[in-house]
């Protein structure tokens, strides 16, 4: 499959969740469009947490709406359990979607200002009927506030401006997981938080994982937040994916796409050095993706860009064990 731009894809048939050449572009006020997501592919298996990173506006957001059809996608195919969500008709779309939940960025944004914590968790199971009487689902947004570590007797009553950032994203955590999904997606949840309670957050989520054996679409701008809770890592890249690697590979002495070297490069370490040393030439800024370059979409700002670089796009290639880079100049090293 080398040279696809899928070899990354898992031959494993059961996938919880399957992505190909996913496309999502948008109409400019200019009258030309914004290529958000340009042909991406990756899969999610049973119980597995793939992370999602790269710098902001590369397109990650983009592609956890994509999946739940918020919007629809503008070609390629999402499969959710062996069903293509993208041939659904709107109504069979809405009850497949159930089996899905997204938690959004901004906790205090994603939820309803006139409406009581003890309400918000129970809104989907009331929508959809799936609720047992009265009693018992008051009893399972309880038992889900307290496995957030809310306590429900001091929050059961209170509104969402009540409550700090960090009480209202595990209030979207339990909003979330009182429908019982398959699949949780994580978008940039940790953002808006301090760094104590990012910890606490990036706990309760792989406990949560575990105890009910859900799969994790976990998106970030921040690398070392993504290793931590991530089995596989997807770098993009306006809108493309430049690497697919194993967690493991973060921790071993290996090849990288040279955006992957950046953004570790990135990461603040206690040396006394300068952190961040830029990248060498002229031009730093992210390109637009109302006209992304040609070839490479990266080659602007990469160190190894060559002539090929402009011609031809690089298609995903397993240059290391467990690594899959779109790169015309790193050499591959033995599997």
């Amino acid at each position: 499959m080398a040279g696809t731009g899928k070899a990354h894809l898992k031959e494993k048939t059961d996938a919880r969740l399957r992505v190909e050449d996913l496309v999502v572009e948008f109409q400019a006020k200019s009258g030309q469009r914004v290529h958000a997501v340009s042909g991406i592919s990756f899969d999610i298996l049973p119980g597995e947490t793939v992370g999602i990173v790269g710098e902001s506006g590369c397109g990650k957001s983009t592609v956890a709406r994509a999946v739940m059809h918020l919007p629809q996608p503008t070609s390629g195919s999402v499969v959710l359990d062996n069903i293509d969500l993208t041939e659904l008709s709107a109504e069979k779309l809405r009850e497949s979607r159930v089996r899905m939940q997204l938690i959004f960025q901004d906790p205090i944004a994603s939820l309803n200002p006139r409406r009581r914590v003890k309400d918000l968790v129970a809104e989907g199971v009331s929508i959809w009927n799936r609720g047992d009487d009265k009693a018992r689902t008051e009893s399972r947004v309880r038992e889900l506030l307290e496995s957030v570590g809310l306590d429900p007797d001091t929050i059961w009553n209170r509104y969402p401006y009540e409550l700090s950032g960090g009480q209202c994203q595990r209030v979207s955590i339990a909003r979330a997981l009182m429908m019982r999904p398959e699949l949780l997606i994580c978008d940039e949840i940790l953002s808006s938080l301090d760094v104590s309670v990012q910890s606490q957050m990036l706990n309760l989520l792989k406990r949560t994982k575990r105890e009910l054996g859900l799969s994790l679409m976990f998106i970030s701008h921040d690398l070392g937040v993504v290793k931590n809770i991530s089995d596989r890592i997807i770098v993009m890249y306006l809108g493309k994916v430049a690497e697919v690697m194993d967690v493991e590979a973060l921790d071993r002495e290996t090849i990288h796409h040279p955006y992957t070297d950046l953004l570790l490069e990135s990461v603040p370490k206690v040396t006394g050095e300068r952190v961040f040393p830029g990248l060498p030439g002229e031009v730093q800024e992210l390109p637009s993706p109302l006209n992304p370059p040609s070839g490479c979409r990266f080659r602007t700002r990469c160190p190894l860009a060559t002539a090929l670089c402009v011609e031809e796009e690089p298609q995903l290639e397993e240059k290391a064990r467990g690594q899959f880079i779109a790169c015309h100049n790193v050499a591959s090293l033995s599997k």
